[in-house]
């Protein structure tokens, strides 16, 4: 079966809009018992001619979708988008920068919510200024992101940060650091924020760019609401896969015997799996970072969770969600959630969300109790375009989660 047949059977499954969650094995002992039900809404487009979508859901109810729509050659930074629904994301409202004006935030992920209803937005990128201290920006929205006001300067100080002889997946040469999807707030008000990027000493070639090395994940932790940060402690340090540990997210449970628990989950190349590690401690150690995989059997056997850019929630219900997607390089294109019901502990399946090809990055929240809402991209470019020039829509749909306890007996 070729790969553009798959891709066809996969999206009419998709279409169907109904998933259950685990593989239906049967048997003697009867069906595979499945912990969640899924039930996918229809695609709607966010967002045209867009690709690296984040996903952000503000107390108020405003959803947000922002992130980049291009690099251009020879600049430092993409141009970027940010769109925003106040209607329960029946209509959307795209905002573009202003020519000569600052563009907003240039950021994938990085962005808070305060116990006073303030978000703080941080720039993904900080750039070295000398002596290991690199230069960001933040921006504050004091009304549910209706208006945002800003940039102010942020300050990071990292040092044993590499900050000669690096450059991007470009090629492009680079002296800065990431400020990378998560901000979390700790019991006593401090912020803690992941990052990576390389340290003295971290000279791996990425497989597929040897003059790029494999980066670690590391945190900073910060007393002033993100104004100043110092580096924290390293989660994850190479090497690993293809890219070492990148594109960190971060999550501090909130239920369950584990609350307080920080998971983290790290990207470590276009065709690896995705890795994890957790902390009791608030950061200070962590566990070896393990590749995830997912049970599709009721025998135990199971699959790696190949992915980039893992998103990762944790609903009302105490479910674990992450959102991730293929790179061409995997040669199996899509988007995909999966879920968890013992705090991260194992994985229970993937749950496809589409199947073109895409830019692999996706956001995912819980917008009402049960209710998820997911962002993504797909291309309705032929099978077989190349990805570099191939043009991306931001879409989004709805998933419902419920509970599923028992399965009946379906054996012969």
């Amino acid at each position: 079966m070729g790969r553009a047949t798959m891709q066809f059977m996969r999206a009419i499954i998709s279409a169907i809009g109904f998933t259950f969650l685990g593989i239906t094995a049967f048997g003697a002992q009867g069906v595979l018992a499945l912990p969640v039900e899924v039930k996918l809404g229809a695609e709607q487009t966010v967002v045209r001619d867009a690709g690296w979508p984040y996903l952000f859901q503000a107390k108020e109810g405003t959803t947000v979708v922002f992130g980049h729509k291009v690099w251009l050659p020879k600049q430092h930074e993409p141009v970027v988008f940010a769109s925003r629904s106040f209607d329960e994301r029946k209509s959307w409202e795209v905002s573009q920068p202003t020519p000569g004006k600052d563009p907003g935030p240039v950021t994938e992920g990085s962005a808070v919510q305060l116990a006073d209803g303030r978000i703080l937005i941080f720039n993904v990128y900080a750039y070295h200024v000398g002596e290991r201290r690199f230069e960001g920006k933040r921006w504050v929205s004091r009304d549910g992101w209706k208006t945002v006001s800003g940039p102010e300067t942020i300050r990071v100080s990292v040092p044993l940060a590499k900050v000669d002889g690096m450059v991007d997946d470009r090629g492009e040469p680079i002296s800065r650091l990431y400020l990378r999807r998560s901000v979390v707030v700790l019991a006593g008000g401090d912020l803690l924020a992941t990052a990576y990027g390389c340290f003295d000493g971290d000279n791996v070639p990425v497989e597929y760019l040897p003059a790029m090395k494999q980066s670690r994940t590391y945190l900073i932790r910060s007393h002033d609401e993100g104004l100043t940060w110092n580096y924290a402690g390293t989660v994850a340090a190479p090497p690993m896969g293809q890219e070492g540990f990148g594109e960190p997210v971060l999550l501090r449970l909130q239920h369950g015997a584990h609350a307080g628990r920080l998971i983290c989950q790290m990207r470590a190349g276009r065709e690896n799996a995705i890795s994890q590690s957790e902390s009791d401690d608030d950061g200070t150690t962590w566990t070896p970072a393990h590749p995830l995989s997912w049970t599709f059997s009721r025998y135990g056997r199971s699959r790696d969770i190949v992915g980039v850019d893992p998103d990762l929630i944790e609903m009302s219900t105490g479910i674990l969600v992450m959102g991730y997607g293929h790179k061409p390089d995997f040669m199996d294109d899509g988007n995909f959630l999966a879920f968890s019901v013992d705090q991260g502990k194992t994985w229970t399946a993937e749950t496809r969300l589409s199947s073109a090809m895409t830019r692999a990055y996706v956001g995912v929240r819980e917008v009402s109790p049960g209710k998820l809402f997911v962002v993504y991209t797909n291309t309705t470019e032929p099978d077989g375009a190349k990805y570099k020039e191939a043009v991306f829509d931001v879409v989004g749909r709805t998933v419902t989660v419920t509970t599923k306890t028992s399965a009946a007996d379906h054996s012969p």
